[in-house]
This record gives C-alpha cells, structure tokens and sequence, in this order.
C-alpha cells in the first residue's frame, strides 16, 4: 500500500484556519439571536425581491469590469472577443475572493489572457491599470463620503482599537493608490525597484538564476510602461473607463441600501422617529465599509469585513427593539462574497493547467 504523508505547513495551517473562520461566521450568524434561522421563522420578514434586486445590481459590476478589460484590451487586440472578456473578469472574481487581500485575481488573469494570446507585458499593463483606475476613483468616493458624511464616519469611533482600525484603512488605501501611481508612471523609480531587487537577489545565494530572473522582469517591466504608455494615448477611453468604473463602484457600495429596504428598516426608523437612512447615506457609509475591512489580510476580508460592517451600519439596523443586524450581515456577504464565488467557481476551469505550466517553468529554471 501507497501511504502518502499529509504535509503540514504554514499554507496548510493558513487555509485550515480562513475555512474554519469562514464556517463559523456563516453558522454564527444563522444559529445566534435574531440570527437568519430567528428571521426565517417570521413569515414576511423581510421581502425577497429587494435581495435579487441586489444580486442583479452586483452583478452589474462584473459586467462592467468585462466592458472596462475589453476597452482597454482591443487598443492592441481589436478582435478580442466580450466572451473571452468576461471569463476574464469572473476568473478575477473567483480567485480574488479566494485568496489573502484579493491577491490571486490578477495573476489568474494574466495566466488566462497568455493562454488567448495576449503579450504579458501588454496585459499586465491593461490589468494594472483597470486596478489603478479602480483604486483612484474608490479612494476619490472615499474621501468624498468622509467629507460629506463625517457625521457617519465619526460615529464609528467607539474605542481606541475602532479608531486605530478606521485610520490605518483609510491610510493604507491612499499609501498603495500613490504606490501604484508612481510605479506605474515612473521609469526611474521602476529601475530603481529591480535594481534594488537585483541587489537582494545576488546577496540571497540561495536563489538560482537571479540574473535571468532579473533580466526576464525587467524585460516584463519594460513591456508593461510601453503597454502604459499606448493605453494613455487616448483621452476618449480613459473618460469612459473612468465613468464605466465610478457606475461599477456605486453598483459595489449600494448593495447594502438594497438589504436595508428587504427589512423594511425605513419605516421602523420613521415610527421610532428617526431619519431613515437614504440611498447615497448607504454608498457613503459602506465605502467606509471597505476601505477599513480592506486592511484584513484574509479572502474576503473575512471578520473584518462583518466587524466593519456593524461599526457602521449597526445604528441603521439595530433601531429600538428591532435588531435586524446579523441577518443584514449574511444577507451582503451572500450578495457580495460567498455568492460570487459560487457564479465564478465553474470559470476556474479556463485556468486548468496552471500548476502543471509552474512546474515546467521551475523545471526550465533549474536546468538553465
């Protein structure tokens, strides 16, 4: 008999530990106190409609994500298809959500568009610069609804802990946005970055090949601000990738306003003499949402996200004796998380093959 030895390491001990986080917080919020199974149990609890309404609205931003990747693709490749597009933009989905901060998405995607032929220095530009657009106009909402919905934004500051939260996202977000920019437009800081990396490479012996290594990123970091430099040539596509992307982040951030109207929680505010929240309160406050949970090294974010999410929008759902918040949670996540990966999961499949192509590269590497 073949007994094969389960090999325990840090990645191993790091997945074990976001499915089991993951798990918990799913039954959590079903199993505890006017958790989903309480809210089920009432008949018209809350009204069905409104929740595919916000499928249907999160969707949307996928859709727009496949037009921007297929915008700036068809500047070099004018026969690129919107098919071939869109199993990159769910490709994106799947493995971004699957993966620590959202890391895995754009590799995946790379992967995807060498396999239709597409340069890798041409692709990468066109992936990270639909991520820059993206990160501008997100950071751009952000400090938007910071100034024009403080009150929000300050009420969530309970401790120095929420505090400390809050400011580090919020810094974080701007501090990576700038990154990006520079590197993206600086030559000179670019060079500078490989030549600090060649220097590690070479005092790190135990690396093989570090000048092929070196030459092959420069190659690629060469191709990337030439890809940079074709894509910004024409104005009229970056407005339209811009507005295409601000519809997509309004999309994102509105999903919460469609969970918030399911509950009816506008009439309870009112009979409690309250404002009920309105829909650009909810784009504002759930930007806030995201750039705080951003900061959670985790697929999906996962518990900073839900803590995030009660910071913010516990004084809307959590109104006299009315306690909609658990659900209200659930509910988003299902829309915006754990429902994309079910959409996306079968698009995995055009990536099949990869780790056989690492290991012929690696085998490549080390016969060179």
């Amino acid at each position: 008999m073949n007994n094969k030895k389960i090999r325990i390491n840090g990645k191993v001990i790091f997945n074990v530990a976001v499915v089991a986080i993951s798990i918990y917080l799913v039954i959590y919020f079903f199993v505890s106190e006017n958790g989903m199974i309480d809210l089920l149990s009432t008949p018209d609890s809350f009204n069905v409609w409104w929740i595919i309404a916000a499928l249907v609205v999160f969707d949307l931003n996928i859709i727009i994500d496949t037009l921007v990747t297929l915008i700036f693709l068809r500047t070099q490749y004018k026969s690129f298809r919107f098919y071939d597009s869109l199993k990159v933009a769910f490709v994106g989905v799947f493995f971004g959500a699957i993966t620590p901060s959202n890391t895995g998405g754009q590799p995946m995607q790379l992967y995807l568009l060498s396999k239709m032929n597409v340069s890798v220095g041409f692709g990468s530009a066109c992936m990270t610069q639909k991520f820059i657009v993206y990160q501008i106009v997100m950071t751009a909402v952000s400090v938007f609804s910071v100034i024009f919905r403080y009150e929000y934004f300050q009420a969530a500051f309970t401790s120095i802990w929420s505090t400390l939260f809050i400011i580090l996202g919020f810094t974080v977000q701007l501090v990576m946005t700038a990154l990006f920019l520079i590197v993206s437009f600086s030559r000179k800081t670019t060079s500078f970055l490989i030549n600090l990396l060649e220097k590690l490479f070479k005092k790190l012996k135990f690396i093989k090949n570090s000048e092929n290594k070196i030459k092959r990123i420069s190659t690629e970091v060469e191709m990337f601000h030439d890809g940079n430099k074709a894509l910004f040539t024409n104005a009229k596509i970056l407005v339209i990738t811009y507005l295409l992307v601000l519809l997509q982040i309004l999309a994102i951030l509105s999903v919460p306003y469609f969970v918030y109207v399911s509950f009816d929680m506008p009439s309870v505010a009112v009979a409690n003499g309250q404002t009920p929240a309105t829909l650009f309160d909810v784009i504002c406050i759930q930007s806030f949402v995201l750039f705080t949970s951003n900061l959670v090294p985790l697929p999906g974010a996962s518990g900073g996200a839900e803590l995030a999410f009660t910071m913010y929008f516990g004084q809307f759902f959590i109104i006299g004796s009315i306690n909609k918040i658990k659900p209200a949670i659930l509910l988003w996540r299902f829309v915006t998380y754990y429902g994309a990966i079910l959409i996306s999961a079968p698009f995995s499949y055009f990536t099949k093959g990869k780790k056989d192509e690492d290991r012929r590269k690696k085998e490549l590497d080390a016969a060179a």
